[in-house]
């Protein structure tokens, strides 16, 4: 199995995804998903098993540190995954991809799958590798772009696109014999992660007054916690 320490010893500069996440737009999102996460599964527990898929530098590998949760950080970013090692040695921090996890079936209580399944076409492989490590009745919670959303349609007029659908998303969910316990949607703004605009802050809020977070299927990203059934899975 490979691992992060192959790469260089210096890790002093921020990756891309951090200094994205410090933008006007890039704390809403944080926030919010953070929010939902924290609203969805208690991580205060102890001895937790939780694995963080697509974990860069560690957004959320870092939300079970105060507890005595075990966490496994998963990327294909050597570099980043260095990054996340210097901020808690306690991470364990493994380079591989979403769709083959070097890791035995049932072992985890959590897996996270925040804004990775965009960079990943074989959809169904990489929901059923997180659904083969989770433990029965165990959860995870993972977001997407919606491709069925308007927002992805003004994207696709400027060359780029989000990858899956919502209904592309929800039967691919079925297949895994999962309980979908919650949705979310959210990003109705007009703006990227990067934007520094002094509009976002008013515009979340109306995002969250008017209640388009509930308008679930339309929306340009969504937010999904599920849980694994308790019996066994079939193939995706």
């Amino acid at each position: 199995m490979e691992t992060a320490s192959s790469v260089s010893s210096d890790f002093s500069l921020e990756t891309h995804w951090e200094m994205a996440a410090k933008t006007k737009m890039g704390k809403y999102l944080t926030h919010l998903e953070t929010d939902f996460i924290s609203k969805s599964l208690d991580l205060s527990k102890e001895n937790l098993s939780v694995m963080d898929v697509g974990a860069e530098a560690g957004r959320f590998s870092l939300l079970p540190q105060n507890s005595k949760a075990h966490v496994v950080s998963i990327d294909i970013n050597a570099y980043a995954l260095k990054r996340l090692k210097q901020k808690s040695r306690h991470v364990n921090i493994i380079l591989a991809d979403a769709r083959n996890l070097p890791l035995k079936d049932g072992i985890f209580d959590v897996v996270f799958m925040i804004e990775v399944l965009d960079y990943i076409p074989e959809l169904g492989q990489a929901l059923g590798e997180c659904m083969r490590t989770l433990k029965p009745e165990a959860s995870s919670v993972l977001s997407f772009g919606n491709k069925s959303s308007i927002k992805a349609r003004l994207k696709a007029m400027q060359g780029k696109s989000y990858r899956h659908s919502y209904g592309e998303m929800m039967q691919c969910l079925s297949k895994t014999e999962c309980t979908i316990k919650r949705k979310l949607g959210y990003s109705w703004v007009p703006f990227g992660r990067t934007s520094q605009s002094s509009l976002v802050p008013i515009l979340t809020a109306l995002e969250k007054i008017f209640g388009l977070r509930r308008i679930v299927r339309y929306s340009p990203w969504v937010i999904v916690h599920i849980t694994r059934h308790s019996g066994p899975m079939d193939p995706v």
